[in-house]
């Protein structure tokens, strides 16, 4: 079974994206706090530790049905998602005219060039395709579960944990997530106060262009969020495929024993 990982996706959850964050200010890189279990414990009020409890103390009764290709089946629904949505981000800085198209905010034909665009459009634009991305994968990640719930007790269980999780959690998610089209807006001021003074407008998207720059880098940032936001998706999957390999180990030994 192959992983959805590209080469850019190894290591920590989120990490193409905390690197791009870096790269592109490194204000943006933070002192890790040393205590995971600390920080993760902070996110957690009285209710949500009660859920979590009876999450842990869950026991799933079946029936159920540990079909030899539910790994398959849920990467290959991984991968439509991740592929519609990609496709949803490529349309769209290709400049396409269709209904399901979000637009990238046009450069005005007579845009003076001692004047700086506002930021809005780009603003809503990151925040439409973030949407689609929330739709995408909250709805890949209930189908997840359910899998999983069908699939074995143990598996059953982790679906439970993982839907108490992502409710737990949603609040933080959205404030993270929620602030990256503000560091865009910092972004786009930096490379406008830094831009070559003898551009005129028409030579702002050209490679070498201050708004050429940040289209690229507004597109690299949309494609870090969406490896990080597909990463719980990719735990479950992983978790999955581990169960189904330790479940075959199981019936071969048993097989040899008749």
């Amino acid at each position: 079974m192959h992983r959805t990982h590209t080469s850019s996706q190894s290591g920590p959850a989120g990490s193409r994206l905390v690197a791009l964050l870096t790269q592109l200010d490194r204000k943006a890189a933070r002192a890790s706090h040393g205590d995971f279990a600390e920080r993760l414990g902070r996110l957690f009020d009285l209710s949500d530790a009660i859920a979590l409890d009876g999450a842990n103390q869950y026991r799933p009764k079946g029936p159920f049905d540990a079909r030899p290709d539910a790994t398959e089946r849920l990467q290959a629904d991984l991968l439509k998602t991740r592929d519609t949505l990609l496709a949803h981000l490529s349309r769209s800085f290709a400049g396409e005219k269709a209904a399901s198209v979000i637009p990238l905010p046009p450069l005005r034909d007579d845009a003076p060039a001692d004047k700086r665009p506002t930021f809005g459009a780009y603003e809503r634009f990151y925040q439409a395709h973030q949407r689609q991305m929330i739709a995408g994968l909250s709805n890949l990640r209930q189908r997840a579960r359910r899998l999983l719930g069908s699939h074995s007790e143990a598996m059953a269980r982790l679906a439970e944990l993982d839907a108490v999780f992502e409710q737990s959690m949603a609040g933080y998610v959205r404030h993270c997530f929620g602030a990256l089209p503000g560091f865009l807006e910092k972004r786009y001021r930096t490379l406008w106060d830094t831009r070559d003074p003898f551009h005129t407008a028409q030579d702002w998207l050209s490679p070498q262009g201050w708004l050429g720059q940040f289209r690229r880098e507004l597109q690299l940032l949309l494609l870090a969020e969406l490896d990080a936001r597909q990463e719980p998706v990719l735990g479950l999957l992983d978790a999955l495929a581990a169960d189904a390999t330790d479940t075959q180990s199981i019936n071969n030994e048993v097989s040899k024993t008749v």
